[in-house]
């Protein structure tokens, strides 16, 4: 595992593909073996048996990031239980674009969740991404301290006002 912190190497993220909803699994399998692991989640309203709830779903469904050194022993990742590879350019692993996971830190908290709600002023256009109007596009509203925002929707030849939580949008 030496290797995987090989300070003479610069150390550089990978992206690695998962199991159908088992990128939880594979980000914990590959943190024991020593890589640095970033699965960027995001939040959605789901209402399933009339109750509604809100969970943190992977923001790339099938995929998390790794950081290791270039001369790492990646080829380990391609046996870890919930990932399928490590995505590759001919034989050496594909690097993430340079300052790509930094951009997606930078609006994640601790927990690794991104908040798209943040800045959104009224006026902006904004896509839906939970409930029946799920991706729908229409302008932001409202928006109060509390989460709750009504976005205005074209449909049927005029603006219906649709109400909903800012979790439910992303900038459009």
């Amino acid at each position: 595992m030496k290797d995987l912190f090989d300070l003479a190497l610069p150390a550089k993220w990978f992206v690695v593909a998962t199991k159908a909803r088992k990128e939880a699994v594979a980000a914990l399998n590959l943190d024991n073996q020593g890589f640095r692991v970033f699965l960027p989640r995001m939040r959605r309203t789901v209402s399933h048996a009339r109750k509604i709830s809100t969970r943190a779903i992977p923001l790339f469904p099938g995929y998390l990031f790794v950081k290791a050194s270039e001369g790492a022993r990646w080829r380990s990742v391609n046996g870890t239980f919930g990932a399928v590879k490590i995505l590759t350019n001919g034989e050496t692993p594909a690097t993430v674009e340079r300052g790509f996971i930094d951009a997606l830190k930078a609006r994640a908290g601790a927990d690794d969740i991104i908040d798209f709600g943040v800045g959104l002023q009224p006026g902006d256009r904004v896509e839906l991404i939970g409930g029946p109007f799920a991706r729908q596009i229409g302008a932001l509203a409202t928006l109060d301290e509390k989460g709750r925002v009504t976005v205005l929707l074209e449909l049927l030849g005029g603006c219906v006002p649709v109400s909903t939580t800012a979790q439910n949008l992303l900038p459009a």
